[in-house]
């Protein structure tokens, strides 16, 4: 670290006269860069304002970063610029520290960086503090070719007050100069033998392109200097560190271990993927920047011996064993975060960060990237989503786009194999397989011993996604294949139930990735019109779901294309569905083939994507598929054992939360375990009583016709959460218990809006119809529908109130049938003009409503009941079936509709 004046060619600030923004802590930010033969300079003036406590903590301490093998740090000045005068802090004899921090250690790099610190000493709030240096940078791999990047900023963002870029270099010296996305926005001027140029910040407003332009519309805002020719002098400058003659000589365990490849008997292939895995397993990443190291590779020797590498000593090490084994092969550089901007770089090395090789094997180029995991015979053939690469060799090269040429291999599938053999609307058992090659099997089995519960969890709930649903993970195991390149992870777990019912009608359409796929590209602009859409890299997934389905006298109906082989948007698509007795099974598999859609294939692609759209796979149902509901009429519940051991098993998990005790109870009511449900319910209130799960086990106790009980706890839900829906369910509870005038007075209290006063009055009017005053519940109802005769939901109270209290009968049918025409829930509307119709006489009216709000609401267990009475009323004996299944469905209802008159 020098201390040293400015060099004469630096252009200084006059600090008093930049203009100031008050929101603007950042005064000066400037750089000047001069390019010399073979060396980098790079001055940076900073100006810090202080004004606040916060301010002095985050800049009172300076720091600058350098490489000591490349060039020197050179401070110029450390000052403080108080009330117009300049604290020189060098001058008073302070110096800045050198430490070395590296900072991606946690990341495998040390990149050989020093950092100089300094916490200025007498720094107050108010003061400006300014720091002046240079860093200066002669590449050793670079030889005399230079090369510099900076950021530009753009509008909206400021980031000084006065923000500048300038660069500098000698009129004969062959510098190539581009500002990105613009190429024009900034000339050099010649003043004194160099040529200077110079870009204020901020620039003006990028222009507005959309997401999935290609990426040469969003090249980011970048000044870039160098010396380089073109692409080929940046390969061919490489290529003397990247030679593998003899470097195996002297390392006679690495050559046997060649040897035992080479006498494998394997292919050509076999072979360089078993000199990938040696690479990959046996040295480890280390990227060791000092004495050049950020790009001159270290030697094989060293890399054996150490048996640590970055990507450059992985690459060479592999060059020199696919040497030995006569298999061609080649560096190339490529970008693993900006390959796509690639293209629109000046030809510098710094467009890369990465180097790999390039295998050529029966014609066909695999990329074999020694610093990746997991070499693999199946999914060697994939190519990497770099873009483009730059191969390193003598003569040069030019930059050429990656393509896959060879099919592309899923190194991820995915299956669901589910049972649902008990009914389509029951939860089901059933495993998530997903089997991995490559990369992400390697670090999938490293991972075996560390899956937590959390992860299990975490893991169902992106499972949520692809079935719609809430999914309980019971276990999760890892499973290596022959080795570490091939992994299983089996998922066992509860699944929602398969069957998504609208009324009667139940389907299964399962979310496959043709089904998440649309092509819309945004070009609502005229400017964008003609822009391509861009593909994301090749990559191919496959999804399978194998399901058992119902044992049903009626068929499963498969809607959709069972077969297809399309490519939409650079995207194929391939699809089987078989259905063999209860085995259907839906495969699908989706492969990018990367590239970009031109805008003159846009309106053909779309028509494709609505064609892909229409042929989505929809399984329908039969209507004889066994429902839950025979459980409530006494089928075998042991078939039931399976789930309800699962859902234990969560609970022995946790048993300190409510969630898995509440997924039991609800698994148990629908399937009318009342008293099983009661149990985990008293569970979960002795974990946590909240009004919720009081009003719940409320509710399990009336179907256990345990009254009072049910009073008790919905009582104890309105103390601990005096809502006004809770205050009208229990003062219903009073009504029915004969209570009138404690329902009366709890129903004074509540108070709410509309919607809560049309309720208030639906249970004000029952407490007149219990206390013998029908008339006058009925003249509630009839109050609310002045202001709103038309409202569908209280004209079906008023129907159902003059059906179930037989008030003003005559009128009721008029009312029901308005009801009918205006209700958003046609089955309850139907429903109330059922029991009108039954209550006047008009049987088949009565029998047909019925029928029909069952079709829209098959688990309408009040209509099952009543369409009961009016089949009964018909004299039909069969009605007494409808009757008995609706109890035992809801036990509750037969006291109810006892106390509207009706012998059960």
């Amino acid at each position: 670290m020098l201390y040293e004046p400015a060099p004469d060619w630096i252009i200084p600030v006059d600090v008093s006269t930049v203009e100031r923004d008050p929101t603007n802590n950042l005064v000066v930010q400037d750089t000047q860069i001069r390019i010399e033969d073979g060396r980098l300079w790079e001055y940076t003036d900073t100006v810090f304002r202080i004004s606040s406590l916060q301010e002095l903590g985050q800049v009172g301490t300076l720091t600058a970063r350098w490489l000591p093998d490349k060039g020197d740090l050179i401070v110029h000045e450390i000052a403080i610029l108080r009330d117009g005068e300049t604290i020189d802090v060098i001058a008073q004899g302070e110096r800045m520290d050198t430490l070395r921090r590296e900072r991606m250690l946690e990341m495998q790099i040390i990149d050989g960086t020093l950092t100089a610190t300094m916490s200025v000493p007498g720094l107050q709030v108010g003061d400006d503090l300014r720091m002046r240096y240079s860093v200066t940078n002669s590449d050793q791999a670079l030889g005399r070719e230079v090369q510099s990047q900076s950021l530009l900023w753009r509008e909206p963002g400021k980031p000084a007050d006065f923000a500048r870029i300038t660069a500098s270099w000698a009129e004969d010296l062959p510098v190539r100069y581009q500002t990105g996305p613009e190429r024009d926005i900034v000339t050099p001027e010649l003043r004194d033998g160099h040529k200077w140029l110079s870009v204020m910040m901020p620039l003006p407003e990028a222009e507005d392109f959309p997401y999935d332009a290609p990426a040469r519309y969003r090249v980011p805002s970048l000044l870039q200097l160098g010396t380089f020719k073109d692409w080929a002098e940046v390969s061919s400058v490489m290529a003397p560190y990247y030679k593998v003659d003899g470097a195996l000589d002297e390392l006679d365990d690495l050559k046997q271990r060649v040897d035992a490849i080479r006498n494998s008997g394997g292919s050509e292939l076999e072979q360089a993927v078993a000199a990938l895995e040696l690479v990959q397993e046996d040295i480890r990443y280390l990227m060791n920047g000092l004495d050049g190291g950020n790009y001159l590779p270290q030697d094989v020797a060293t890399t054996w011996e150490k048996k640590y590498g970055d990507c450059k000593a992985k690459t060479v090490i592999l060059l020199a064993i696919l040497a030995e084994l006569g298999i061609a092969a080649e560096p190339v550089l490529a970008s693993t975060n900006r390959g796509e901007f690639v293209p629109t770089s000046l030809p510098l090395p710094g467009a890369f960060n990465h180097v790999l090789v390039r295998a050529t094997i029966a014609g066909q180029h695999y990329y074999l990237d020694g610093t990746s995991l997991g070499a693999n015979i199946d999914v060697v053939g994939n190519v990497p989503p770099f873009y483009y690469t730059l191969a390193i060799r003598d003569g040069g090269a030019e930059l050429e786009e990656i393509v896959q040429d060879l099919p592309r291999v899923a190194e991820m599938g995915i299956a669901f194999d589910m049972d649902a053999s008990l009914g389509g609307d029951l939860p089901m058992l059933g495993t998530v397989t997903m089997t991995f090659l490559g990369p992400r099997a390697a670090q999938m089995n490293s991972n075996a011993e560390k899956v937590t519960d959390e992860n299990k969890q975490s893991m169902g709930s992106g499972f949520r996604r692809l079935l719609g649903g809430e999914v309980n993970v019971l276990d999760v195991t890892i499973e290596q294949g022959d080795d570490d390149s091939e992994a299983t992870v089996v998922v066992e777990a509860i699944f929602p139930p398969l069957i998504k019912y609208d009324g009667s009608v139940g389907e299964f359409a399962p979310q496959l990735p043709s089904g998440r796929f649309n092509f819309s590209p945004n070009r609502s602009k005229q400017a964008w019109r003609d822009l391509p859409a861009r593909v994301n890299p090749p990559n191919t997934a496959t999804g399978e779901f194998r399901i058992t389905l119902p044992e049903t006298e009626g068929e499963f109906e498969i809607k959709g294309e069972q077969e297809i082989d399309l490519i939409v948007a650079r995207q194929q698509f391939r699809r089987n569905v078989t259905l063999e007795g209860r085995e259907l099974v839906i495969v699908e598999q989706q492969t990018s083939l990367g590239g970009e859609v031109p805008a003159e294939e846009f309106r053909t692609e779309r028509r494709k994507s609505a064609q892909l759209a229409r042929s989505q796979v929809k399984v329908v149902a039969p209507k004889d598929m066994p429902r839950r509901w025979r459980f409530a009429e006494g089928a075998d519940r042991s078939v039931l054992a399976p789930i309800d051991a699962a859902l234990g098993r969560l609970i022995e998990e946790d048993t300190d939360e409510t969630g898995p005790y509440l997924n039991r109870a609800s698994f148990r009511f629908s399937t009318y375990d009342f008293a099983g449900a009661l149990a985990d319910l008293d569970s979960a209130i002795a974990i946590e009583a909240t009004a919720g799960l009081f009003e719940q086990r409320s509710f399990i106790h009336e179907n256990l016709l345990d009254f009072d009980s049910a009073a008790a706890d919905l009582e104890e839900a309105y103390l601990l959460d005096p809502s006004h829906e809770r205050a009208i369910a229990l003062a219903r509870m009073m009504t029915d218990a004969g209570k009138l005038e404690e329902a009366r007075d709890l129903l004074a209290e509540v108070d709410g809006n509309e919607e809560v006063q049309r309720t208030l009055a639906y249970a004000m009017a029952d407490v007149e119809a219990v206390g013998g005053n029908g008339a006058a519940g009925l003249e509630l109802l009839a109050d609310l529908l002045i202001d709103a005769p038309n409202n569908g939901d209280v004209l079906n109270s008023k129907c159902w109130y003059m059906g179930t209290w037989q008030v003003d009968l005559d009128d009721a049918i008029s009312v029901c049938t308005k009801a009918v025409e205006n209700s958003a829930n046609t089955a309850m509307a139907l429903d109330s003009r059922a029991l009108a119709f039954l209550r006047n006489g008009m049987f088949d009216e009565a029998l047909a409503d019925a029928d029909a709000a069952l079709e829209l609401n098959p688990d309408q267990t009040e209509t099952l009941l009543l369409r009961g009475l009016i089949l009964r009323a018909r004299g039909e004996e069969r009605g007494q079936a409808d009757i008995a299944s609706a109890i035992a469905r809801s036990p509750a209802l037969a006291r109810q509709y006892r106390r509207w008159g009706f012998e059960l």
